[in-house]
């Protein structure tokens, strides 16, 4: 870490640095994005409650106060809603915007104390504004040196988990006791053949389908002990992106995506033009509002479909095979923008796939599915460096191996 960074910070090695200056640099570059003023910083406010950044070494910390508008920080020593205390190397990665949170609790190398799943919400939008202050090409890391091995997360870091799960249909098992596990604040990739159930599990998150058996929890909540007003009120948390957009093709674009606005909100239409307005520019369809959906290509309809998904602000995100039907160079960029979605927006998003390029690219955590169960499960890093025969079949398309024509 050498040079000044954009904010004018000036960068030094990690080890010629004290704990003590190790945390004063993490105050600084916090105190610089804050200030920023940038949209998504703003929406930092969403997780309410406040998180106190301790480093190994030193008494002093970060105290980041989520639950003001706009979000502020004190350097004073008071008492936080969740603490983190993070080694001196975790706290400079840190300060980059490089150290990603989920995969250190996945290994167990980050102490944290309190509700930290509320800040996790919110840790993609200051992960990546620290990372684009400082200029970091890397792409961030969870730090698991010293980890002996992954370890399940704890429930309540967890946004989406299956319980068993069961679901046939005409007595043909598809799901056969999936047990998924998606940990907060992360792009998590749900990644399997075509035909093994990804779709249904997907049903199964949103309440479209009921399981024969088992549960599905969401951010700690049972889906099978819901009545059907709480349920309702679940899936204006969760936005969906269908496969082809599923677009009403009677409405234009701007009809399409003020939709759920107008059905859930008492937002009056001019607060609904700044917000539709808003989101059709972050995909980069302003131009589009007044289109038809038949006058769209097939990349247009699913960001007019994804502009619709993230519209209510939900906390979770799920994107049923987004890259289908689209050539490699759209599934690309497809893949880029629900990165910077995801940045903007904080959250978890689900992205249920066969396409290995796109998970590789975005893919934080990936769950595979096959024969209707979860055989892999973890960081990207770990589960792309799996050695069991049928992940590594799939992964690197080898006709070789368990997975066959009917298999």
């Amino acid at each position: 870490m050498t040079g000044v960074t954009e904010g004018g910070v000036q960068a030094s090695p990690a080890a010629a640095l004290t704990p003590g200056e190790i945390a004063a640099t993490l105050a600084e570059r916090i105190e610089h994005v804050l200030a920023s003023g940038h949209d998504a910083i703003r929406r930092l406010s969403y997780a309410r409650t406040s998180v106190r950044l301790a480093v190994r070494g030193t008494e002093r910390a970060v105290t980041l106060l989520f639950d003001r508008s706009p979000v502020s920080m004190s350097t004073a020593d008071e008492a936080a809603e969740v603490e983190i205390v993070l080694t001196p190397d975790q706290a400079e990665r840190f300060a980059r915007g490089l150290l990603h949170l989920p995969t250190a609790l996945e290994g167990g190398v980050v102490e944290t104390r309190g509700p930290l799943r509320k800040y996790l919400e919110v840790d993609p939008i200051l992960r990546e504004a620290l990372r684009r202050a400082e200029g970091a090409a890397e792409r961030p890391d969870g730090a698991l040196n010293g980890a002996a091995r992954p370890r399940r997360l704890p429930e309540d870091l967890l946004s989406i988990e299956t319980r068993d799960l069961h679901k046939s249909f005409g007595g043909r098992p598809v799901l056969k006791g999936v047990d998924l596990a998606i940990p907060e604040g992360v792009i998590s990739i749900v990644l399997g053949p075509s035909g093994t159930g990804k779709s249904v599990l997907l049903n199964h998150v949103t309440g479209i389908m009921k399981p024969d058996r088992g549960d599905i929890i969401v951010r700690g909540r049972s889906l099978n002990r819901m009545s059907r007003s709480e349920l309702l009120g679940l899936r204006l948390e969760v936005g969906v992106m269908f496969q082809d957009g599923a677009l009403f093709s009677a409405m234009n674009v701007f009809d399409n995506v003020a939709f759920p606005l107008r059905q859930h909100t008492d937002l009056g239409e001019d607060e609904i033009e700044d917000i539709v307005m808003w989101h059709l520019k972050s995909v980069g369809l302003a131009d589009a509002a007044r289109k038809r959906p038949n006058e769209l290509s097939g990349g247009m309809r699913k960001r007019a479909g994804l502009a619709r998904a993230l519209v209510l602000d939900p906390g979770i995100v799920l994107c049923d095979e987004p890259d289908s039907g689209l050539d490699p160079v759209r599934t690309a960029l497809l893949g880029e923008l629900l990165a910077e979605q995801h940045a903007e927006q904080g959250g978890t998003m689900v992205v249920i796939t066969h396409n290995i390029p796109l998970a590789k690219s975005i893919g934080e955590h990936v769950s595979v599915l096959w024969q209707g169960k979860i055989v892999a499960s973890g960081s990207a890093e770990r589960v792309f460096g799996s050695d069991d025969p049928f992940v590594r079949q799939f992964l690197e398309s080898r006709t070789e191996g368990p997975l066959g024509m009917d298999a």
